[in-house]
C-alpha cells in the first residue's frame, strides 16, 4: 500500500517541481545553472555581444517560472551570465561589432558541450531581466527602492539608477532606457568600475578606466595573429573564391576548398516554422556566407543558392581583389579608385562605409576608426 501511495503522488511531486517559481531577487547569483533553469523551457546558450560581450549567456525565452520579489515575469526574456575564460580573455568576436551566436540547449549534454566550448563554469554570476512594459518598469523600481533605498543616478543614461550592495557582493543596474534590470555577483569583478553598452562606464569610486579595460581584454588574441587564415579572392563582380552570387548552390559551397571550418546555421520563423535563411559561420575568422533556402525544399542543398557574404575584419584573412582594391586603403583613396573604375556608389558624407549598388545586390565597404578599408558585406 505504501508503494502504491508513493506511485500515486509521484506525478504530483514532479508537477510541483516543474512549476516551481524562482524568485530572481533572492538569488545569490552563484547557483548551478541546472538549479535556476529547466530543459523543458526554451534555452539558448552562446554569445550576444550587444547584450554583453565578456561572458557566456544563457537565455530563457517565454518561461512562466520566474518572478522578482513577487512580481510575475512571465513573457519577459531572462538572461543569465556565466563566467567564461574564453570570452573574458581570449575572444575576438566582441571586437568585430555586433555578433550573435546562440544555440539551443535542450539537454544536459548540449549544455555541457557549450560550457566546454567556451571554457565556462557551470554556475551563474549574473542575471539580466527584460522589462517590456512601463508598468513592469515602475513596479520593479518600487521594489528595488523598498529593498535598497533610492540608489544612485546613472549619469550616462536618462533614467538609469544603480546600487552597490556591498554586504551581498551585488551590483544592481536599473536600465529602463534599454528595458533591462541587471544584477551581478561582483565577488570576482572590479569593485571600482563597471561597463556595458546599456549602462556605460560606472565609476564606483577610484575607477581607473584604462586599467579596467586593459584587464577585460588581457590576453585577447590580436586579429592579425589568428591562425590558419583563409585565402579569399574577390573578383570584379564581387564574387568570392569562384562562388557566384545568386548561382552557386549550397552543395557546391560545402564541396569547395573554402568550406574549411564553417558551421551551418538556420534561421527559423518563430510563427510559421519556415526556414528564413541559411548561413555558414566561421566566427574565429569573422567570415560568413548566406544562402536563400528553397521554399518547398529548404534542406536540399542542391536547391539553395548563395546570396552574399560578410568579411568583418580583413586582418583575420588573406584577401585580394580583382579590381585593384586593397585592405588598408584610405577612405579617400577608395573613392578615387571607384571613380577611376567607373563604379557608382552612394553618397557617403559623414559615414564610415561606402555602398555600391549592383544589378543583383548591395556591396558595403567598411572602414575602421582610422578610416582605413577594413571589411566588407555583400548581400
Amino acid at each position: 500500500m505504501k508503494i502504491l501511495s508513493l506511485i500515486a503522488i509521484l506525478p504530483f511531486v514532479i508537477s510541483c517541481r516543474s512549476q516551481e517559481i524562482i524568485d530572481l531577487a533572492n538569488l545569490k547569483l552563484n547557483e548551478p545553472i541546472e538549479q535556476i533553469s529547466r530543459f523543458d523551457d526554451q534555452l539558448l546558450i552562446g554569445v550576444e555581444t550587444v547584450e554583453y560581450p565578456f561572458s557566456l549567456l544563457l537565455e530563457v525565452e517565454k518561461s512562466q517560472r520566474y518572478s522578482f520579489d513577487g512580481i510575475d515575469l512571465t513573457g519577459q526574456r531572462i538572461i543569465f551570465q556565466i563566467n567564461s575564460e574564453t570570452l573574458k580573455t581570449d575572444s575576438i568576436t566582441r571586437l568585430g561589432g555586433g555578433h550573435i551566436d546562440l544555440n539551443p540547449a535542450k539537454t544536459s549534454v548540449e549544455l555541457e558541450h557549450a560550457l566546454k566550448k567556451y571554457a565556462a563554469t557551470d554556475r551563474i554570476y549574473g542575471v539580466r531581466i527584460e522589462l517590456k512594459t512601463q508598468e513592469l518598469k515602475a513596479s520593479i523600481l518600487k521594489k528595488l527602492s523598498e529593498r535598497y533605498g533610492k540608489g544612485t543616478k546613472n549619469p550616462n543614461t536618462d533614467n538609469g539608477v544603480y546600487w552597490n550592495i556591498k554586504p551581498q557582493n551585488k551590483f544592481i543596474f536599473y536600465a529602463p532606457d534599454y528595458n533591462r534590470l541587471i544584477i551581478l555577483n561582483n565577488a570576482e569583478l572590479s569593485k571600482t568600475c563597471y561597463w556595458d553598452i546599456m549602462n556605460g562606464l560606472i565609476d564606483f569610486g577610484g575607477c581607473d578606466n584604462e586599467k579596467y579595460m586593459a584587464d577585460l581584454l588581457k590576453n585577447a588574441t590580436k586579429p592579425e595573429d589568428v591562425k590558419d587564415k583563409p585565402t579569399l579572392k574577390i573578383d570584379k563582380n564581387w564574387n568570392i573564391n569562384s562562388l557566384i552570387i545568386g548561382e552557386t548552390t549550397e552543395e557546391e559551397f560545402t564541396q569547395s576548398p573554402m568550406n574549411n571550418r564553417f558551421e551551418r546555421m538556420t534561421e527559423i520563423d518563430g510563427t510559421s516554422g519556415k526556414t528564413n535563411e541559411i548561413y555558414y559561420q566561421d566566427n574565429y575568422h569573422d567570415l560568413y556566407c548566406y544562402f536563400s533556402p528553397n521554399k518547398s525544399d529548404p534542406e536540399n542543398p542542391t536547391r539553395n543558392t548563395i546570396t552574399g557574404y560578410a568579411i568583418n575584419d580583413f586582418r583575420k584573412v588573406n584577401i585580394s581583389f580583382g579590381n585593384s582594391l586593397k585592405p588598408g586603403l584610405k577612405f579617400e583613396e577608395v573613392l578615387k579608385l571607384l571613380d577611376k573604375l567607373n563604379i557608382a556608389y552612394q553618397p557617403v558624407d559623414f559615414a564610415n562605409y561606402i555602398e555600391i549598388k549592383t544589378s543583383s545586390n548591395t556591396v558595403t565597404l567598411n572602414f575602421n576608426e582610422d578610416m582605413l578599408f577594413s571589411g566588407m558585406f555583400v548581400k
